[in-house]
């Protein structure tokens, strides 16, 4: 059972209910986490929002391959084993183009040895474990292999994407947050196309005209 109530869609403010149209129109929905944080800290919610979307989405912010953060994001999700998170980011990549077979070899090292996975995407896959498992520091010879493949942004954003999902990882096992029907999260793929970026800015603009209850 989900230990933290999340918000009811039907009985929200203003402020809170612009931030699930801001998660609707940006992620295809708005997840139970979301939900949770919009009704206990709509003013982190917010902004959380507004990281996620500019980090793991494609034209919100970040400039590096969409695909690769998205595999990022789901090799975290499976190495922390939040079944949560695999759920969500799995499906996520299926959108991005990934298919089922592909995501299946990203449960263990078989990714490393197949042709389905081209060498960015292989780095970018075991980069995001080893900083996932914190090895990331000392692991020289991955870093050698990161250093010569990726630019810089490429590097900060992929690095970003699992960092970000090691934080949600945690919350959504921690809150032990309710897993929505597959159909459901498929809406994630109606936001996988590029978005105006200036959406995000107008999201992000408004908030200090919202209004929020205290819970």
């Amino acid at each position: 059972m989900q230990r933290i109530q999340g918000v009811d869609p039907e009985k929200v403010t203003d402020g809170e209910a612009e931030i699930l149209e801001a998660s609707n129109m940006f992620l295809g929905r708005s997840s139970n986490l979301l939900k949770i944080l919009t009704n206990t800290s709509p003013q982190i919610a917010r902004w959380f929002l507004g990281f996620l979307t500019s980090t793991r989405q494609e034209g919100l912010g970040a400039s590096s391959d969409v695909g690769l953060r998205g595999l990022a994001c789901v090799k975290t999700s499976m190495t922390n084993e939040c079944n949560y998170c695999t759920s969500h980011t799995s499906i996520y990549a299926q959108g991005l183009g990934y298919s089922e077979s592909q995501i299946a070899l990203m449960t263990d090292d078989s990714y490393k040895e197949s042709n389905e996975f081209n060498d960015k995407e292989k780095i970018a896959i075991e980069w995001a474990e080893a900083v996932t498992l914190n090895k990331a520091l000392n692991d020289g010879p991955l870093w050698d292999k990161v250093r010569s493949n990726f630019s810089d942004v490429e590097i900060v954003e992929i690095t970003l994407a699992s960092s970000m999902f090691n934080m949600i990882n945690r919350l959504n096992d921690t809150f032990r947050s309710e897993l929505e029907t597959t159909d459901f999260n498929k809406k994630q793929w109606d936001a996988t196309g590029e978005l105006p970026l200036q959406a995000q800015e107008a999201f992000a603009g408004r908030f200090s005209e919202q209004t929020f209850t205290e819970k």
